[in-house]
């Protein structure tokens, strides 16, 4: 089997999010046991297991170090780079990618691999939990009065555009870079209200849209350097509070308290009836090989 190591998320080797990516044959019979133990090995936060069908279509599935997950933003994103690299997939064409969530839309475009995101949900919180922003602030080790923003109406919300996550606004990237989260607490949060991660944002950034971090205990990731699929579900939650529009790409940055900038490409587009979600940047493959299983 091959196996690389990409990071995504940038166009510099040892920056954005490291993923591993294993390339699958048709005559690789591996279990799901194998491909986790696999996941435990590299230690990345993700690693994806793609396999072809077809000319235009792959099927993907992907793990942490501690269980499979549904989907995995900046994986998807190191895959189809190591694909483009192996020149088994073209620039300026379209893909599908089979996974857990459902078929996903991919393609690569003048170096940068976008995905589209599932269909954006926003949960009704007022509803189906019960948190405060004093909650969230203790858990992040804030001041209640830094959630929030200075010029939007922006509250905590849970928001998926493929994953349940918590987006969180802050009023500062001082605040932001300052966060010292609980954790265990976090982690209990996201067991019991059934969410994958607290994504915490500002708009406090003159270099692009926002910057973020995002804290994912619960699937062993206390803290992710580029999260695809949260952004997406943050792209989605900016756009219903009249931040961004649709048709324009927004960069997002994230990771820089990590030692490991991100650059992360965002956008809506109207398809199927809807606006979806589409994200995505460059890679850098850095370590090929193969795996003796």
């Amino acid at each position: 089997m091959r196996f690389f190591v990409a990071d995504a998320f940038t166009q510099k080797p040892f920056y954005g999010n490291p993923a591993g990516v294993v390339l699958l044959n048709d005559d690789h019979a591996i279990s799901k046991e194998t491909m986790l133990n696999i996941a435990k090995e590299v230690r990345f936060s993700e690693t994806a297991f793609v396999r072809q069908r077809s000319d235009n279509e792959f099927v993907l599935l992907y793990f942490t170090p501690v269980s499979e997950i549904d989907l995995c933003g900046h994986a998807t994103i190191a895959t189809f780079y190591v694909l483009k690299e192996e020149s088994i997939i073209q620039e300026n064409k379209k893909y599908i990618a089979h996974t857990r969530t459902g078929a996903i839309e991919v393609t690569v475009e003048d170096g940068k691999v976008m995905m589209e995101q599932a269909e954006p949900q926003m949960m009704e919180t007022s509803e189906e939990m019960n948190f405060d922003e004093t909650t969230l602030a203790e858990l992040l080790g804030i001041e209640a009065g830094e959630i929030g923003d200075d010029k939007y109406s922006l509250k905590p919300r849970i928001v998926s555009t493929g994953l349940w996550d918590m987006i969180i606004p802050v009023r500062s990237k001082h605040t932001l870079f300052t966060i010292s989260p609980n954790l265990d607490g976090i982690e209990d949060f996201c067991r019991i209200n059934n969410i994958v991660s607290f994504h915490v944002f500002t708009l406090d950034e003159h270099r692009a849209l926002a910057n973020c971090r995002d804290f994912a205990p619960l699937y062993g990731i206390p803290e992710e350097s580029a999260t695809g699929t949260a952004n997406g579900a943050l792209i989605y939650y900016l756009y219903t509070h009249g931040v961004v529009q649709p048709d324009v790409t927004y960069e997002i940055i994230q990771g820089e308290t990590m030692g490991r900038m991100s650059n992360i490409f965002a956008s809506l587009k109207y398809k199927d009836g809807i606006y979806k979600a589409f994200v995505g940047g460059h890679a850098r493959v850095i370590i090929k090989g193969d795996l003796h299983i």
